[in-house]
């Protein structure tokens, strides 16, 4: 090594000797190299800020094309739109008066809207604010119409520049047909006044101007859909990159001055130094060597535990490195398991040692001290009283000194990487280091393989029925996606299994419904059906058939519920009768889409329940009654708000000690004839109308009141639930942000639950991360519902994990419930806080209890209560601090 240094060495010297007289030219030229890279670089600072100004007015342009664009679509597709405008004979100057008059002027801004009929008249137009009477022509030009889309584009109208979005008037409900020759609804805005200073505030550009003609200045072409010139925005931008160079020239004499005397002085210094660095290179390039073989062979266990490779391989590896390292014959890895509290050897060196076991029980200390450690290094066993009940191990294997490594899963202790020697040794800080980095990635192998675990039991709870072995509603519709023709699904329902339940047991009811799977599957291999069948919830199965016409469907199906209904189940011991009933839809006869086609066979076994004497029916369209009471509850809906029907109700969440920690905040609908209503019976109603952001506002207006009123003081969580079209929103996060500061409510008293289904859409980790920096609590509700991965928990901003009571309810029927036990400990080993939802007995919250659950929620606790009953919970439990709740 010395050898191979010399030269360099020596090149050095002479080079120090030869560059003394050319230091001074290197000084010059690296300060005209310097100034040079100055001025490039103000240069660049100037540019690169017009293109930052540029982006920015590009960016709110477009901001304001998409809002002005999805405020036509509100008002264009819909049906009461396309009603008074195509069907009601003549335009109603009351409707357009309420619907395109003043109101779109003082509250969304616009200031021209237009009713433009199909041969290009004006039946109607608004100016400002008011209906525009004089004779006009439309914005020119226009662009060409889209069914079912706005277009946005920049036209001339009486002599000004105006942004506009214009869309066609068609019925939003597959009910209504649209008009051969639609009216197009045309909403604008001048691009001067108000619009430009807004865009000269959001932009922070106050010279921001808008000319016919381009500028020499900084500037942004305004063009129509076929890419003509209308306009000019132009600017004056801002210099940093003078500022920059006038303040770096004093600074950079400075450091080129200071550059020169450290040089000189750094010159005198390495002759000095060359010895020692021949040394120290020596001893650099030994340890360079042994790292760089570390390394090497670390990634090689890294890819094999990416990889998924099997336990035997990717331990037999640890070992295989593990013996490079040390040189040492005795190698081992252990495994503890928690039930018996054994060590038992899973992988050796030894083969003879495979399958020994230990009773850590009888070790003493030694799990103590690897608990602390986390790692054991004794040189000489025999006088380490930590491994004094160990010694007859020792003595057994002529063992004289011992590295042992502890392999933690979630924080505790689940094996030892174990080295012997049969010879005195002491342990040196490399072989301990790169020791503990193999026990690192066997700490990971072993949660991976939990993970793995619980992500298999996972989906296979997902996908099948634990009862009956049947796919589940999930995996039905994952099938019927991919099938081809045409095809029947019905849905048949068990009526009577709820009280066989109720009087001979769960057990009872569950061999039943095995019974049935059983008696379907029979009957269709005797009439030689391509049939398959699906569970679905509350007491129903799915049967779809292939390759049947409706005569023979329904000749089938009057056939099956004759025999269903004769049948005795749980015969001959406790003979029991079961009625079922049959709806049938025809794939794509009566809808294409899977989800509507199975609603509309759950019309039909509606229809059935209805009229005993006909236990089976098809679906059939006058059912479509059901969808026009939806729509009438959706314009009820609309009403609710300004009405002041919605109500807000609570459900407390205890600790496992049974203290009052928050709640869920809960939504609820005083109907004016249906009486006060569950989400459940409105909510999707909400959803595909659109409702749903201006009730979740209010509903998270109102709890934040909550926290900034009575709640101010307790310190008590609130949970709100946010819809999938809330997160879409692009301000929400702006919008929760003024409303924390306007109640001055501390950020982390507020916890948003978000659904599961939504980890896996585009951009929802920055958002939620978005939601988290303002300070407040992320929530996965329903968790396991909705399958993704358990990964997705690892990489996502959430604080709370919410487990669905599914995954309890086994309790009801047996001690345990071991795939709830998995996801417990998975989500403790993450960090999380976990609530439980749905206990309903005693038996599961001190099952959850034993588990160290975190929060509980359920009716065995505390059903939904009223703001004025939670308050007066909390005002016992201030009362009673120390009593249970």
């Amino acid at each position: 090594m010395a050898e191979s240094l010399d030269p360099p060495l020596q090149a050095l010297d002479r080079a120090y000797r030869g560059i003394r007289g050319q230091l001074l030219l290197v000084i010059l030229g690296a300060l005209i190299l310097s100034l040079l890279v100055l001025l490039w670089s103000a240069q660049a600072q100037n540019d690169q800020q017009v293109e930052r100004d540029l982006a920015r007015l590009e960016n709110q342009l477009e901001q304001l094309g998409r809002r002005l664009s999805g405020q036509v679509l509100d008002y264009a597709l819909w049906d009461v739109s396309h009603i008074a405008v195509h069907q009601s004979g003549s335009l109603d100057p009351a409707w357009l008066s309420q619907e395109l008059g003043g109101g779109l002027h003082d509250n969304l801004a616009i200031d021209l809207a237009m009713l433009i009929a199909a041969d290009g008249s004006i039946d109607y137009a608004m100016h400002l604010g008011a209906p525009w009477q004089v004779a006009t022509r439309p914005p020119h030009p226009l662009p060409s119409p889209t069914p079912r889309e706005a277009q946005v584009s920049y036209a001339r109208w009486q002599d000004q520049l105006v942004l506009l979005a214009i869309a066609e008037i068609r019925p939003e409900s597959p009910e209504l047909t649209p008009a051969s020759a639609p009216h197009r609804l045309l909403f604008a805005r001048h691009l001067d006044g108000r619009l430009l200073e807004d865009l000269r505030q959001a932009t922070a550009l106050p010279s921001l101007a808008l000319s016919a003609e381009p500028s020499l200045t900084a500037r942004l072409a305004l063009t129509d859909d076929q890419g003509r010139e209308l306009g000019w925005l132009h600017w004056t931008p801002q210099r940093p990159g003078q500022s920059i160079l006038l303040a770096a020239l004093p600074w950079l004499g400075g450091v080129m001055s200071l550059f020169a005397l450290i040089t000189f002085a750094l010159f005198r210094r390495l002759t000095r130094q060359l010895d020692q660095s021949r040394a120290i290179g020596e001893e650099l390039q030994a340890t360079r060597t042994g790292l760089a073989a570390q390394q090497q062979a670390w990634q090689a266990l890294r890819t094999l535990y990416r990889r998924g490779s099997d336990e035997e391989e990717f331990l037999a590896a640890v070992l295989a490195h593990a013996e490079r390292l040390l040189g040492a014959a005795r190698i081992s890895i252990w495994h503890l398991e928690p039930e018996t509290q054994r060590l038992i050897c899973r992988a050796s060196l030894d083969p003879s040692q495979r399958g020994e076991a230990l009773d850590m029980a009888s070790l003493g200390t030694y799990r103590q001290a690897l608990q602390r450690g986390p790692y054991l290094a004794v040189s000489r066993v025999e006088t380490e009283p930590r491994l004094a009940k160990m010694r007859d191990y020792f003595q057994h294997h002529g063992i004289v000194s011992l590295l042992d490594i502890g392999i933690f899963d979630g924080g505790e202790l689940r094996g030892t990487l174990c080295c012997e020697s049969t010879q005195p040794r002491e342990w040196r800080s490399e072989e301990i280091s790169g020791l503990t980095a193999l026990s690192g990635l066997l700490s990971q192998f072993s949660e991976s393989l939990h993970r793995r675990v619980a992500e298999q039991h996972l989906k296979r709870r997902l996908e099948f029925d634990d009862t009956t072995g049947l796919p589940t509603l999930r995996k039905l519709m994952a099938g019927l996606a991919k099938e081809e023709g045409d095809f029947t699904l019905g849905v048949l329902r068990i009526s009577g299994l709820h009280r066989l339940n109720e009087t001979l047991g769960f057990a009872a009811g569950d061999r039943a419904l095995r019974e049935l799977v059983l008696f379907l599957r029979h009957w269709g291999e005797h009439h030689a059906l391509d049939a398959h069948l699906a569970r679905l919830p509350s007491n129903r199965l799915a049967l779809v058939a292939k390759g049947l016409d409706r005569a023979r469907v329904e000749q089938l199906g009057a056939e099956l519920l004759s025999a269903l209904n004769a049948q005795r189940w749980l015969a001959p011991k406790t003979p029991y009768h079961l009625r079922f009933f049959l709806g049938l839809a025809r794939y794509p006869e009566d809808d294409r889409q899977l989800d509507r086609l199975l609603l509309k066979a759950e019309l039909a076994v509606k229809q059935a329940r209805e009229h005993p004497l006909q236990p089976l029916a098809l679906f059939d369209r006058r059912f479509g009654r059901w969808m026009q009471r939806q729509d009438q509850l959706t314009q009820q809906l609309r009403q609710a708000l300004p009405r002041q029907e919605l109500r807000l109700h609570l459900q407390p969440q205890f600790d496992i000690e049974g203290r009052l920690r928050g709640a869920e905040v809960l939504l609820r609908w005083q109907h004016p004839d249906l009486g006060l209503l569950s989400p459940a019976d409105f909510v999707p109603v909400a959803e595909r109308s659109g409702l749903i952001r201006p009730i979740g506002a209010w509903l998270m207006e109102q709890s934040l009141a909550m926290l900034a009123g009575p709640l101010r003081a307790s310190g008590l969580r609130l949970s709100v639930n946010v819809s999938v079209q809330q997160l879409h929103d692009d301000a929400l996060v702006e919008l929760l942000e003024a409303r924390l500061a306007h109640h001055r409510i501390p950020p982390g008293r507020l916890v948003l639950e978000v659904v599961e289904s939504l980890l896996v859409a585009p951009g929802m980790g920055a958002r939620l991360a978005r939601l988290r920096a303002l300070g407040v609590e992320i929530a996965l509700d329903d968790f396991g519902t909705g399958y993704s991965s358990l990964r997705y928990l690892q990489e996502l901003s959430v604080d709370e994990i919410k487990l669905d009571k599914a995954f309890i309810d086994p309790l009801h029927q047996a001690e345990d419930a071991p795939l709830a036990r998995s996801i417990i400990a998975l989500v403790r080993t993450l960090g999380l806080r976990l609530v439980v939802e749905g206990v309903e007995s005693a038996h599961q919250a001190d099952f959850l209890h034993r588990q160290g659950v975190d929060l509980l929620q359920g009716y065995h606790l505390a059903r939904p209560e009223s703001p004025e009953t939670f308050l007066k919970r909390l005002d016992e439990r201030t009362a009673a601090p120390e009593a249970d709740v």
